[in-house]
């Protein structure tokens, strides 16, 4: 190759850099509005402020989401994805970028995602469904957990993590329609152990779901020894926690939100530094005090209903507690 060739080649590549370069120092924090808010919604700033969530309240890519027993919340982001977040849960966006909108965006006209975007979202525990218009061959979703990471490229998932009391850790991704890829140093039943730090990818395909088990350090809150499934034929339970979740929270939700230029500018201007140190707390140990919460209250109700005169908490479709009456996340 001589000299001028070589000249050539480096300074387009140097021009695909700085164009690069260029089209990413564009985005910023994308709006992301809480609509259809359930009970106790709380929202913890990455200074570890806690303050309710109350309809309409517009969020940062440095927030953290947190619900209690019987509580949810839908968060649309201004890329037309949505989110529903069932009881007890916690969930923090830890980034989500896109190009500045040109106009108001009304979610419910949109098939495809507006802009550029990048989006992690990190569930530390309990359950969400998520709803991804068509992303951009240049755009990212991924959503991380105690066990391992999900990229999404536009579809409907379910994802559940629960910290059981004898520090076992159950999981299932669930994907309604569309792919999603799920990666993690694990070992998939029957199969070969990774080494140790490496990472092994499983296709999860529209109609099926993942299950894992693994162990904690209820002190550290790290999670080792997991062991996930090969894929299976979706539960009926998982698939009707997710058309519960889109028929009845995000498809309205998305009806009824409109995300503007103004709320778009004012979360990019509000949104902390890249060097903002988050607050840590120990989810393991949150989780598992939150989990026991709705089950508390709820024998406490069951006990001041089971009286001899009153039957009709045995009633199908009556009984408040029966999980078929519960918003996803409870069950």
């Amino acid at each position: 190759m001589n000299r001028q060739h070589f000249l050539r080649i480096a300074c387009c590549a140097l021009l695909f850099l700085f164009g690069a370069a260029g089209a990413f120092a564009q985005s910023k924090a994308g709006a992301i509005k809480a609509v259809r808010v359930t009970g106790a919604v709380v929202k913890i700033a990455a200074n570890g402020t806690e303050s309710p969530v109350g309809e309409n309240t517009l969020l940062l890519e440095t927030d953290t989401v947190r619900t209690g027993g019987g509580a949810s919340v839908v968060l649309v982001f201004a890329n037309g994805s949505s989110v529903h977040l069932g009881e007890t849960s916690r969930l923090a966006i830890e980034e989500f970028k896109m190009d500045p909108l040109a106009e108001d965006i009304v979610v419910a006209n949109l098939t495809d995602e507006p802009n550029v975007s990048r989006t992690r979202l990190n569930l530390a525990y309990g359950e969400m469904v998520g709803n991804v218009k068509k992303l951009n061959a240049s755009s990212s979703y991924d959503v991380r957990t105690p066990v391992g990471a999900a990229g999404i490229r536009g579809t409907t998932y379910r994802i559940k993590l629960r910290f059981e009391p004898n520090g076992q850790v159950s999981f299932t991704l669930s994907t309604f329609e569309g792919n999603v890829s799920f990666a993690g140093t694990i070992q998939v039943a029957g199969g070969e152990v990774t080494q140790a730090g490496g990472t092994q990818e499983v296709a999860v395909v529209g109609g099926t779901e993942i299950n894992a088990v693994a162990t904690v350090d209820t002190t550290t809150g790290s999670v080792t020894s997991v062991q996930v499934t090969a894929p299976v034929v979706i539960s009926a339970v998982a698939q009707q926690a997710i058309t519960q979740a889109v028929t009845q929270a995000i498809q309205q939700a998305q009806q009824t939100t409109t995300i503007t230029t103004n709320e778009q500018q004012s979360t990019a201007n509000n949104t902390p530094p890249p060097n903002t140190t988050p607050v840590t707390t120990n989810t393991v140990q949150e989780a598992q005090q939150q989990q026991q919460q709705p089950s508390q209250s709820q024998d406490q109700q069951s006990q001041r209903q089971q009286t001899p005169a009153d039957s009709s908490t045995n009633q199908p479709g009556t009984n408040p507690l029966n999980p078929q009456d519960r918003s996803p996340g409870g069950e």
